[in-house]
């Protein structure tokens, strides 16, 4: 990961927003953050870990996180920090929540990722960088940006959580594969058990078993081919017979039908007539009636009009003479509204007046509360200095009596390690019983299967193949036997003049004489029943000794772990014990060092204590401070509340025109309420009315003008109709003459008939078409049958012979179905059987095998070997600067349990714990080992560079070691790598040649400033 930028708003001590651009930092491969202890160093480091994964170290999800982590003078904080992943992909997290109403209230915390893809931040569905980097929180925290307190994690870590920290950073589960190898062994053993099974329903496959039905098929196919010749000749006839019969009959329907079509013939021809006279009456007359009716509508329709026009313009006149009178009334009191809704303003200015006269005696109250409040809380505060200082004087007192914390440490730090040294060795001895017991009780088991232990492998896989091979004999046996039998019972089914179902002849001149085999073929079952038995039991016998010497060799080699592991534990007590230097204490006896033990920590529970009050006192001391600010603050909000409300009485009395507030000083607020609103509504009453009248007024003249321009065009609307109704009238009586009716209703009376005509026209055309259709079927099928007669008897008769044919070929064919059916089965089940045994084979190789393999993972000891391997490697990386930065007098190693140890060279080489590095040695070579785990970790991901940050230590450096130390991390540059570092040590501030800087200040918080040199 290499940072790009950082943004910080409203997080612990950064009010305002500040940025950090770190690729000016990263450019000079080696820079730094600096600041005092307390201005905010850290939290850059804190944001970094918090906006990618969500969790800080500081605070855990039950402490109110995200109201702790806010700015207390901030409503709102926000984290957006922009990185490349080892892929070079550009990605930006973001963090945000507010602080609600309620101060202590804040929204919940949401984080968001981006990605920059095609020039624009395209949303990730996930804000767990975790995938992103390739590494989990944890790991993140001891690998790239390491905070204060975690430096040290990695080289104190335990051999299991060290091991388990390699196999997430390295991917080291892939060398774990003790499940699947167990799975794959309990796979390969059941398919062994499947294919037993199996094997065991082929028994009776073999090559003279096919051979033999395969002549059956060839016989019973030759007999199959001669009746279908004789079925497909006897078919043929039958179908000649059938054509005929059916001619006949289709002859004898046609002339049917063609006598019903000419019964028909005369309803047509009457329905032709009643169709000619409906379109000839239609055609002359339909038009004009339609048209006289519409007149006749029409006329009627212009006369109600005009009617009802002149009942509406006469109602109209009376109310337009109505609302004349009314306005005439309404006039003098619209003449007076502009003086009425002046008297209403004041009234409304008076009112305003004598509420904020009341709200200004309410002020004076509240000033007075506040100046007193004001005198109780500065009494207060003088109260709660005496007391500070008090316990400020016994907490002084109290720390003079602490002893060097150092001391007690590591005295405590040597006891605790005799102590672990001797329950390691008791530990280690109770192990060795145990597994003894467990070993004597696995090689008792063995001797149990009666086979020897050096040689069981041979004795055991000689038993199977005699026992296979006599399994193999009998299995032939019994096929030649069952082929016998079935022979004999051929033969005894075979009788003179019925056919041979192998070569159909009815003589069999000489019979096969066999012998009962079924007492043979009991016996030879029974023998193979009893071999695959035996080679069941000595297949479990071989897992169970397989099974056993993988546990006896396991224990074995457990035992002599444990010797060794004892031998070492006992040669570091006697390194431990000499290295007692307090000779006011036995090394034998810690009774001492308890009570001193005990007597400091009820110090520091004193001390705590004294803390704690003068803490709270010194919290209650800010409220109090506080609650002063407020009062005055409230007192003079008051005060200007006050002058307010005063300048808005002096500009409400300005406003008078009408009235006096004199004239109102004595009437209740109530009262000129009331009065206002009566005088409202009253004005409201009179500008509305008038505006009505007048609107109707103008209204109705509209009215009267459109109605008098209405009922002019309804009366030439009236002379027009009754004009055309006189003509069309004349035309009628002409066409009646015309065409011979008596009357209209004649006419009516011929066109109201409700029939489909189209219908009707197209039913009299198909009738002529299916007439000549009929007429001309029956010529035909006429023609067919000159010279031919029909006999039924002869049709049954041939029809039955072919029913008798068709029996015998199905018969037949069935029969010809089943054998070859059952050749190709035995086929089937030959080639399957051969599969099956080659299966077998290789499987059983491949169980052996696994059986290998099982051994080798178990206990995740591979994986824990592949691990010490990579620790070895990391301790040799770290090797190269902690041996030089040291002056070649140590290094590092790892033992047996796969944990850190230190070489002394100057001890002749002797190990010790890391436990025993001082606080400047143990920064060194945990810088060290940060620096090789860091460039690990990188080059998996093949990152060009790679980028890492400490937040401690620097401090334990002595001048000399800080410029070993920085000389180290100069070098990095040139390898391509970067480092930033977090400090409050101005000596290496000087020496770094970019860096930013964190003030805090009292009031805008944290600042970053750069400092480019």
């Amino acid at each position: 990961m290499l940072p790009l930028k950082l943004s910080i708003t409203g997080l612990y001590s950064y009010q305002k927003k500040q940025t950090i651009d770190f690729e000016e930092l990263t450019n000079a491969g080696l820079f730094g953050i600096f600041g005092a202890v307390g201005s905010g160093k850290s939290s850059v480091l804190e944001a970094i870990g918090f906006v990618l994964y969500g969790e800080t170290d500081r605070l855990n999800k039950t402490d109110k996180r995200a109201y702790n982590m806010l700015n207390l003078k901030s409503d709102r904080a926000n984290i957006e920090f922009e990185f490349l992943n080892y892929q070079e992909r550009k990605f930006k997290f973001v963090a945000d929540w507010k602080r609600k109403k309620r101060f202590e209230e804040t929204t919940s915390i949401e984080r968001l990722a981006y990605e920059w893809k095609d020039e624009q931040w395209i949303p990730l569905n996930s804000a767990d960088a975790t995938t992103i980097i390739g590494l989990t929180y944890e790991n993140f925290r001891r690998t790239i940006i390491i905070p204060q307190g975690k430096f040290n994690e990695f080289l104190g870590l335990k051999g299991k959580e060290r091991s388990d920290m390699m196999k997430e950073i390295f991917h080291l589960e892939r060398f774990d594969l003790t499940y699947k190898v167990s799975a794959l062994q309990k796979e390969t053993s059941s398919k062994l058990d499947f294919l037993r099974g199996e094997l065991s329903g082929f028994e009776a496959i073999s090559t003279e078993a096919i051979t033999t039905l395969q002549n059956e098929v060839i016989s019973a196919t030759a007999e199959l081919q001669e009746d279908k010749t004789t079925l497909i000749l006897a078919e043929k006839e039958v179908k000649e017979l059938a054509v005929l019969k059916a001619n006949f009959e289709d002859l004898e329907k046609k002339k049917e039908i063609l006598s019903k079509l000419n019964l028909e013939k005369v309803a047509i021809d009457a329905l032709q007539l009643e169709i000619d006279l409906f379109e000839k009456t239609e055609r002359n007359f339909k038009a004009n009636l339609i048209k006289l009716k519409t007149e006749k509508t029409a006329l009627e329709k212009a006369k109600e009009n005009l009617l009802s026009t002149e009942n509406q313009k006469k109602v109209v006149a009376e109310s337009n003479l109505k609302s004349k009178a009314t306005l005439e009334i309404l006039q003098p009191d619209f003449d007076k509204l502009d003086n009425s809704k002046s008297k209403f303003s004041d009234l409304e200015s008076i009112e305003k007046i004598r509420i904020a006269n009341a709200e200004v005696a309410v002020i004076d109250e509240k000033i007075k509360a506040a100046e007193g409040l004001f005198l109780e809380s500065e009494k207060k505060e003088k109260d709660l200095v005496a007391k500070l200082d008090s316990i400020h004087n016994q907490l002084v007192d109290s720390k003079k009596k602490r002893l060097d914390a150092s001391f007690l440490l590591e005295l405590g730090t040597w006891y605790q390690q005799e102590l672990n040294l001797k329950n390691n060795f008791e530990e280690n001895y109770k192990k060795q019983v145990t597994i003894q017991k467990e070993l004597n009780s696995k090689i008792a088991a063995f001797q149990l299967l009666e086979v020897p232990f050096e040689n069981w492998k041979t004795i055991l896989k000689t038993n199977l193949e005699t026992l296979s091979s006599e399994k193999e004999i009998a299995i032939e046996t019994k096929t030649k036997l069952l082929v016998s039998k079935e022979l004999v019972q051929f033969a005894e089914n075979l009788h003179d003049g019925e056919n041979c179902p192998l070569c159909g002849s009815q003589e069999h001149p000489h019979l096969m004489q066999g012998e009962d085999v079924s007492n043979q073929l009991e016996i030879i079952s029974n023998t193979i029943t009893d071999l695959a038995d035996k080679e069941a039991k000595i297949i479990l016998k071989k897992g169970a000794c397989e099974k056993l010497e993988f546990e006896i060799n396991h224990f074995q080699e457990q035992l002599k772990g444990i010797e060794r592991e004892s031998i070492s534990i006992e040669n570091q007590q006697k390194t431990h014990f000499s290295k007692f230097i307090w000779s006011d204490f036995d090394p034998k006896d810690s009774q001492l060092f308890e009570a001193k033990k005990a007597e400091q920590q009820l110090l520091e529970k004193e001390i705590i204590a004294l803390e704690v009050n003068e803490k709270e006192f010194r919290k209650e001391q800010e409220t109090i401070a506080l609650a002063l600010k407020n009062h005055n603050s409230t007192k003079n909000e008051l005060e200007t509340k006050k002058a307010s409300k005063s300048g808005a009485i002096e500009n409400e009395l300005s406003k008078l025109k009408v009235l006096s507030l004199i004239d109102y000083e004595a009437i209740t607020l109530a009262s000129i309420q009331a009065e206002k609103i009566e005088l409202f509504n009253k004005n409201l009453k009179t500008a509305e009315d008038y505006k009505f009248i007048n609107d109707a007024i103008n209204k109705e003249n509209l009215e009267l003008s459109a109605l008098t321009a209405v009922l002019k065009t309804i009366q030439l609307q009236v002379v027009d109709s009754e004009k055309a109704l006189l003509e069309t009238q004349k035309i009628i009586s002409e066409l009646l003459q015309e065409h011979h009716f008596s009357s209209v209703e004649e006419v009516r009376t011929i066109l109201i008939k409700n029939w489909n005509l189209e219908a009707e026209k197209e039913k009299v055309k198909l009738f002529a078409v299916n007439l000549q259709t009929s007429i001309n079927s029956v010529s035909e099928a006429e023609k067919l049958l000159i010279g031919k007669t029909f006999d039924s008897k002869l049709l049954e008769e041939k029809t039955a012979l072919v029913a008798a044919v068709q029996l015998k070929y199905e018969t037949q064919l069935g029969k010809v179905s089943t054998l070859q059916d059952n050749l190709q089965r035995m086929n089937a089940a030959f080639v399957e059987k051969a599969e099956l045994l080659n299966q077998s084979e290789v499987l059983n190789a491949r169980f052996t095998n696994l059986g290998i393999l099982a051994n080798m993972f178990n206990a995740s000891g591979f994986v824990n070997y592949v691990s010490s391997i990579y620790l070895q490697n990391l301790a040799d990386v770290a090797n190269v600067r902690f041996h030089r930065m040291t002056k070649n007098q140590l290094s590092l190693t790892i033992n047996s349990s796969n944990e850190f140890e230190v070489i002394d060279y100057l001890n002749d080489g002797a190990s010790r714990s890391v436990k025993t590095l001082s606080g400047g040695q143990g920064f060194q070579a945990s810088l060290c080992l940060a620096l090789a785990l860091a460039e690990s970790v990188q080059s998996l991901n093949k990152n060009d560079k790679n980028f890492f940050f400490i937040d401690e230590g620097f401090g334990t450096q002595d001048p000399e070691s800080i410029s070993i130390v920085f000389e180290t991390l100069q070098s990095l540059y040139k390898e391509n790598r970067i480092v930033g570092i977090i400090s409050h040590v101005g000596e290496l501030q000087e020496r770094i040649p970019r860096s930013v800087n964190v003030i805090k200040d009292e009031e805008k918080g944290s600042i970053v400033s750069e400092s480019w040199i």
